[in-house]
């Protein structure tokens, strides 16, 4: 197996520390084959981001070494996710005069962007992970997609840019390499991963949202007419309602999470009439208590709708036609789909990992979405890159697409 078709997908989480070996098959034009996935439980990590190093470096090394043995190969470079309510985005215009106005060249193209970058006002400790196209403005035409080979004197890029903290990104970076890994193909912000993995571009373009609801954050992107329009991590996730359940019931964290897992629903009225029965709940050698299911929904339908109700403020008056997706590992909660539908008033679906070939069964699942969204991502920067050496022999601003990541940071 050639050692530049692997790619590798690391999705280091608040709970969960997720990887996704793929293999990219020759001639398909980016088909990729699952062979090998790993996980561990993450450790030293707080609203994801490292709080730890030497613990989270422990916890990749094992989810590595799982996904490593699976597919007989030895991982050097990943494709990594940074995630945490320190992630921000905006919008910024740049404007340039276009040198040869009888055709727009990929170089205008490039400076506009470049303008759209400087001119963004980026806060202290903040570095920019993504400058990403949304469209662009001709002299007076609006809106246009690629203005390469169109005519116009004066050429506008809206883009859109997302920041992390300094300090996240540089503790996050650190931990990959005390663990071992060479080098970092590329650092995404896991909302853009999930996106690239469940949303397909007719929904996209019409426009859709995305709610990646983890274990301590809850990650939100926005697409309008295939473009990015909002991007935001707020500190609220899975691990809140087992936070709610253990306190109100007065149970250990574990219990709680089983609780949650096992017998928890979101809405109480997906609750039905025959599941009255108590359930039992031991704590050691006290004598069990028993909480009604209706009781235990009850719990968790007020933490979700909290968490629903902040989705609602972040989405603000857009027009959705294509809805909501909820994908995450706490998506698949019973009822959760069908009380968002009730408090957002949109239509909702659980999001699912596009099908890949290979391993599939063992990543088709809404809590894969971001390391999967990783390795798609990985691939198609790689093959971005390729296209651009075509054409320019390695010449041009696409050369460095791959470099280390500690070099674009200077770290």
């Amino acid at each position: 197996m050639a050692k530049g078709t692997i790619i590798t997908g690391l999705d280091i989480g608040s709970s969960k520390i997720s990887v996704v070996i793929c293999h990219t098959l020759s001639g398909l034009d980016g088909q990729m084959e699952i062979i090998g996935v790993g996980e561990a439980e993450s450790k030293g990590l707080r609203r994801g981001v490292v709080v730890d190093i030497n613990l989270t470096a422990e916890a990749i090394r094992e989810a590595i070494s799982e996904a490593e043995l699976m597919a007989g190969v030895n991982v050097e470079s990943v494709c990594l996710g940074i995630s945490g309510d320190h992630v921000h985005g905006q919008s910024s215009p740049g404007v340039i005069t276009v040198k040869n106005t009888a055709q727009i060249t990929r170089e205008d193209v490039e400076r506009a962007v470049q303008s759209a970058r400087t001119i963004a006002a980026i806060p202290d400790g903040q570095d920019i992970i993504h400058v990403i196209e949304q469209n662009f403005v001709i002299d007076m035409n609006n809106r246009i997609k690629e203005p390469i080979n169109m005519s116009g004197s004066r050429l506008e890029a809206n883009a859109y840019i997302i920041t992390s903290s300094t300090s996240a990104i540089q503790s996050l970076l650190n931990s990959v390499e005390q663990a071992d890994i060479t080098s970092v193909d590329t650092l995404v912000v896991t909302p853009v991963a999930s996106a690239k993995a469940v949303l397909q571009r007719d929904e996209r373009e019409v426009g859709i949202a995305l709610a990646d609801i983890g274990d301590q954050t809850t990650e939100i992107i926005v697409y309008k007419e295939d473009a990015i329009e909002h991007v935001v991590v707020f500190p609220v996730g899975g691990q809140h309602v087992t936070n709610d359940i253990a306190q109100y019931l007065k149970v250990t964290l574990p219990m709680a999470e089983e609780l949650k897992l096992n017998r928890g629903c979101a809405w109480t009225e997906w609750v039905r009439d025959d599941e009255t029965h108590p359930i039992p709940i031991t704590t050691g050698a006290a004598p069990p208590k028993f909480i009604n299911r209706y009781d235990l929904a009850q719990i968790i339908e007020y933490r979700m709708v909290q968490i629903l109700e902040e989705i609602q403020c972040e989405l603000g008056n857009v027009q959705l036609p294509g809805g909501l997706v909820l994908t995450g590992g706490t998506a698949l909660m019973e009822g959760l789909a069908e009380l968002a539908e009730q408090v957002l008033q949109l239509r909702v679906q659980i999001g699912y990992p596009k099908p890949l070939k290979g391993l599939t069964d063992r990543v088709n699942y809404p809590m894969y979405s971001s390391s999967i969204g990783l390795a798609l991502y990985g691939e198609a920067l790689r093959r971005e890159q390729k296209q651009a050496q075509a054409m320019s022999r390695g010449a041009g601003a696409f050369g460095g697409v791959f470099r280390k990541i500690k070099e674009w940071f200077g770290y």
